[in-house]
């Protein structure tokens, strides 16, 4: 039974990467994809960002005394303000440095 699940994944896996490289795909998909498309990105990262923000160990950690929680909010504020990719990393692990040293 495993070796169905294994084998059914992988192919749906590679079915749903090849379909982007065949000619049947059309060159230009339909504003309501693009307009998808363009969130992708956003909804990927905020999960992955959220996630280590406010999961340690597999289990919820605790807002206070929490270095991770201030640094997020600090380069939100970065990002909110500058529209700057590199400033908002610089400044956010530049907090999160100095937070995680004086705790």
């Amino acid at each position: 039974m495993i070796w169905f699940l294994i084998i059914g994944s992988g192919l749906i896996t590679f079915g749903m990467r090849f379909i982007f490289l065949t000619p049947a795909m059309p060159r230009q998909l339909p504003d309501w994809a693009e307009a998808a498309m363009r969130l992708v990105p956003v909804a990927v990262l905020s999960t992955i960002i959220i996630s280590e923000v406010f999961i340690s160990d597999g289990a919820l950690t605790p807002l206070e005394n929490n270095p991770r929680v201030m640094a997020a909010i600090l380069a939100g504020i970065i990002a909110f303000w500058t529209k700057s990719v590199l400033l908002t990393l610089a400044g956010g692990l530049s907090c999160l440095y100095v937070l995680s040293q004086v705790a």
